[in-house]
C-alpha cells in the first residue's frame, strides 16, 4: 500500500493493527457461545498463517501481475488455487504441528485430505480475507489513478494559465508603446512621464503578478496607474472616473484579470474618437463578490469588444474570458453589451 494508506504513516503498525482486527472480527463472528471467547481466539490464531499467506500473495503477486493487468480469468484461477493451497497448509499445520504440540492430551490423528474441512476453510475463513484485501487494492489503485489524473489536469491547466498570463504582457506592452509613440511624434513633454508610468506598470506585471492570487488593492492600483497613463495621452478631451467601494482590504484576485477590460474601453471607445469621450469604471465588493462595471462612449464607427470576441479578434478579451473559465468556473458572470452610444462590460466574480 502507498504511504498515505498507512496508519500514522507507519507500515508495520498498519499491518499489526490489520491482523489484530482480523483476529477480533473472526473471533466474534465464529464464536457460538458454547466455549469461551478465548478458545475461539486461539482457534483463529491457528489459522493466521494461512490467512497471511493468502493476503500477501494476493496483494503483492496476484493483484499487480494479474488483476491490475486486467487478466481476470488468470487471476480467478490463481486465486482459487491459492485458497486451496492455503487451506491445505492450514490442515497440515493444525493436524501435524499445532495440535500434537500444544494439545497432545486432547488431539487424535486425522487425515489431511478431508475435503469437507478443506473447502470449509477455503470458503468460510480464507475467501473473505482474499476478497477484502482485493477490495483494498482496488480502492488504492483507483485513488492512485484519480490522483494522477488530477495532477495531470492541474499541470495542464497551470501550463495554459501561464501561457495566457504571458500573453497579457506583450499585448499590454504593445498598446502602451503605441501610446508612447504617438506622444513622441508630437514631441510632447508628457513622454518622460509615460516612460515612468510604463516602468511602474511593467514592474508590477513582471514581479508582483507572478503569484496565483494578488491583493485586490494592488490590482486596483495597477488600474489607476494605467488610467493615469491614458490621461497623459488623451489630455482634456478624456473624462474618466474610477469608483471603488465595499470591503476591498484583505481580498485577493488573479493578477492582471481586470486590466484587459479597461484596456478595451480605451481601445474601442476612445482611440478612434476625435470628440470628447468618457470612460467609467465601478468596482464594488459585497458578500465575497466583486462587481466590475466598465462603460465607455462610442459613436458607432468602431467595432465593439463583443464584435471582436465573436469574430476572432480582441486578443485581450479572448484571453481574459479563457482565464475566467479556468480560474473561476461557475463562480463568475461576464456580460458584454453594445448600446447605441456606449459599451458596457458587467463582470461578477466570487472572490476566493
Amino acid at each position: 500500500m502507498t504511504k498515505r494508506f498507512y496508519i500514522a504513516g507507519n507500515r508495520l503498525l498498519t499491518h499489526i493493527l490489520f491482523w489484530l482486527g482480523y483476529l477480533l472480527v473472526y473471533t466474534s463472528v465464529h464464536a457460538d457461545g458454547e466455549d469461551g471467547l478465548f478458545n475461539y481466539f486461539l482457534s483463529e490464531l491457528q489459522r493466521l498463517p494461512a490467512a497471511m499467506l493468502v493476503t500477501y500473495i494476493n496483494i503483492y503477486v496476484l493483484f499487480p501481475h494479474l488483476f491490475k493487468q486486467k487478466r481476470y480469468i488468470a487471476y480467478a484461477t490463481s486465486a482459487i488455487a491459492l485458497l486451496f493451497v492455503a487451506s491445505l497448509l492450514d490442515r497440515i499445520l493444525l493436524e501435524r504441528f499445532i495440535e500434537p504440540t500444544f494439545f497432545p492430551d486432547t488431539t487424535y490423528y486425522e487425515a489431511i485430505f478431508v475435503w469437507y474441512l478443506i473447502f470449509k476453510v477455503m470458503l468460510w475463513f480464507l475467501a473473505p480475507v482474499l476478497l477484502f484485501t482485493l477490495l483494498i487494492k482496488v480502492l488504492e489503485h483507483w485513488f492512485d489513478q484519480e490522483r494522477i489524473h488530477q495532477d495531470t489536469l492541474h499541470e495542464k491547466l497551470e501550463a495554459e494559465l501561464n501561457y495566457l498570463k504571458a500573453q497579457v504582457h506583450p499585448h499590454f506592452l504593445f498598446n502602451t508603446l503605441n501610446n508612447l509613440y504617438a506622444l513622441t511624434l508630437q514631441s510632447s513633454t508628457d513622454a518622460p512621464k509615460v516612460v515612468l508610468k510604463l516602468s511602474g506598470l511593467m514592474r508590477y506585471m513582471l514581479y508582483e503578478s507572478q503569484s496565483e492570487g494578488i491583493s485586490l488593492d494592488k490590482e486596483i492600483a495597477h488600474i489607476r496607474n494605467y488610467i493615469e497613463l491614458e490621461k497623459l495621452r488623451y489630455g482634456n478631451r478624456l473624462d474618466v472616473s474610477l469608483n471603488v467601494s465595499g470591503e476591498i482590504e484583505g481580498k485577493k484576485i488573479a493578477p492582471l484579470l481586470l486590466i484587459p477590460f479597461v484596456e478595451n474601453a480605451f481601445k474601442h471607445g476612445v482611440s478612434h474618437e476625435t470628440d470628447n469621450v468618457w470612460v467609467t469604471i465601478d468596482l464594488k465588493v459585497k458578500d465575497e463578490w466583486l462587481s466590475v462595471k466598465v462603460e465607455n462612449s462610442h459613436t458607432g464607427t468602431d467595432s465593439s469588444p463583443t464584435d471582436n470576441v465573436t469574430h476572432g479578434g480582441g486578443i485581450g478579451l479572448l484571453n481574459v474570458k479563457r482565464r475566467l473559465d479556468l480560474l473561476y468556473p461557475d463562480t463568475h458572470r461576464l456580460i458584454l453589451q453594445k448600446e447605441p452610444e456606449y459599451y458596457t462590460v458587467d463582470l461578477k466574480i466570487k472572490l476566493q
